[in-house]
């Protein structure tokens, strides 16, 4: 389903994991149709359907490990759990993943996540069990965007020279923070945890 010009597809994991993954391996109908079933672990995140610069989301069945010439998803930081508002039980899980590329001397690290989601089976009536939830899985694919620090240094260099300028040189401002500052951009889509794993991870390799 193609969103209409000006929407955008954000769901919280919350909303993933109760609204479409239990609705997916319950058999129930969906909220919308924009989550397309595809073979996610074993095709190259550039070549997956959708916008590359947007996060795209796929149902996938659990057991496809991926992976092949071109390179495989490897687990960063540890699984984090989905809790449902309202009742506070723990209902599924969130595991992030990097793409890792092979190459003839070594494997290396891309910008490339995903978030792979899983349900936790209970006992409960209500919850199907694993052999007729088919163990479906629900993803986030998306790319890690760079940091603003070497292009606010590039742009530092570039004004030097106009220090001793009055025109570019202004009066003293007030020394309260201003909107216009350059500041650095946080890791899209990971948590702390999750980027200090994915620079040890650049660090190994």
């Amino acid at each position: 389903m193609k969103m209409p010009i000006g929407f955008r597809f954000h769901p919280t994991d919350e909303e993933l994991v109760v609204h479409y993954l239990k609705r997916k391996a319950l058999s129930l109908p969906l909220p919308a149709s924009v989550i397309s079933e595809f073979d996610v672990l074993g095709t190259h995140p550039w070549s997956l359907p959708g916008e590359v610069n947007e996060k795209r989301y796929f149902f996938s069945s659990r057991g496809r490990d991926g992976g092949g010439s071109g390179g495989y998803w490897k687990p960063i930081g540890r699984e984090k759990p989905i809790i449902e508002t309202g009742s506070n039980e723990v209902v599924g899980m969130r595991r992030t993943l990097i793409f890792c590329g092979r190459k003839p001397s070594n494997h290396t690290n891309t910008r490339w996540f995903l978030h792979q989601y899983r349900l936790l089976h209970s006992n409960s009536t209500q919850m199907v069990k694993r052999e007729m939830a088919g163990d479906w899985l629900v993803f986030r694919v998306f790319q890690r965007k760079r940091k603003a620090r070497k292009h606010a240094a590039k742009m530092a260099t570039c004004i030097d020279f106009t220090a001793d300028c009055p025109v570019f040189n202004p009066p003293p401002q007030s020394t309260s923070p201003s909107s216009s500052e350059i500041t650095e951009v946080s890791p899209n889509g990971l948590d702390e945890e999750e980027s200090s794993a994915f620079i040890t991870s650049c660090i190994r390799n």
